[in-house]
């Protein structure tokens, strides 16, 4: 299985000077409906949920 992760942003940049991360999550169960040779796109959080959520 392949994940693969989209790229940085503005908005990622700027989270990061204000010392914040992006969570990640990668779909659940792709592995048992596709099988072993799949390609996998990771979503992120919201911009907006994570600018507003506690530092740590």
């Amino acid at each position: 299985m392949t994940i693969r992760f989209l790229e940085f942003t503005v908005g990622d940049k700027f989270l990061t000077l204000v010392g914040k991360k992006r969570a990640v999550w990668i779909p659940a169960d792709v592995y048992k409906k596709f099988g072993p040779y799949v390609i996998v796109m990771a979503k992120k959080e919201s911009f907006w949920r994570t600018l507003f959520r506690p530092k740590n």
